[in-house]
């Protein structure tokens, strides 16, 4: 498969030639955090086009990064990194720490704002077994600063596993979370505390005293967020 190269020996060149052609860290990124189906990775990836998303898978397998497989339950294949692949994760994290770190400011500038991705990180992080129940519970998210229809998720807990819904389930809602999208991003990256979000009335919480005070255990910021000191 024809790629740009270096034309060097140096083994970081190598690894720029593997890394640095666009999305392909990203694509990475998702297969490491769980998603193996190609209808998973383009949520994790939602700016990404199919197409290019298909490429790129293409050309990690040809590398040896990942393998594709037929998926042991339900039709299609699913795609899963090898151990060279999962070897590649700390080096992807080192990124995103420095980033946190020494970049801090311009990773919530507008442009950069995706209540897709960020709905698609929470739910990945939710700790769903907090909730110890059989009973369905679903929680809002109510965005502002982003178009209509893109301002409304759902997360819809039960039986230790939550999932993320684009429509209305039609549950009661027993938790309404309402905030800017920039506050609910900068609470997810740690920039901004959680209970000072609460307290200034940037975030608001809707729902009966109990169901305030679980969200704090099931909603988890992101991992880099420890990154930001």
């Amino acid at each position: 498969m024809s790629k740009q190269r270096y034309g060097q020996f140096c083994p970081i060149s190598r690894a720029a030639e593997l890394l640095t052609t666009r999305w392909t860290p990203l694509v990475v990124r998702e297969l490491y955090f769980g998603s193996t189906r190609f209808a998973d990775l383009q949520r994790g990836l939602p700016r990404m086009s199919s197409a290019l998303l298909a490429q790129r898978l293409k050309e990690l397998e040809h590398s040896g990064i990942i393998v594709r497989k037929p998926a042991e339950r339900g039709p299609g294949h699913i795609h899963e990194l090898t151990e060279a692949g999962r070897a590649l994760f700390p080096v992807l994290e080192s990124m995103g720490q420095w980033a946190q770190k020494h970049s801090r400011d311009d990773l919530t500038v507008d442009e950069n704002l995706d209540p897709d991705l960020l709905m698609w990180n929470i739910r990945r992080r939710a700790n769903a077994y907090c909730l110890q129940t059989d009973q369905r519970f679903t929680a809002a998210f109510q965005f502002s600063g982003v178009p209509t229809n893109r301002g409304r998720f759902w997360l819809v807990f039960k039986d230790g596993e939550a999932d993320l819904c684009l429509r209305n389930p039609g549950f009661q809602e027993e938790l309404i979370i309402a905030a800017h999208v920039k506050t609910m991003t900068r609470i997810w990256l740690g920039h901004t505390p959680l209970d000072q979000a609460i307290r200034s009335g940037d975030l608001k919480l809707d729902g009966t005293r109990q169901h305030v005070d679980i969200f704090r255990q099931w909603f988890r910021i992101s991992r880099f967020a420890a990154s930001d000191i």
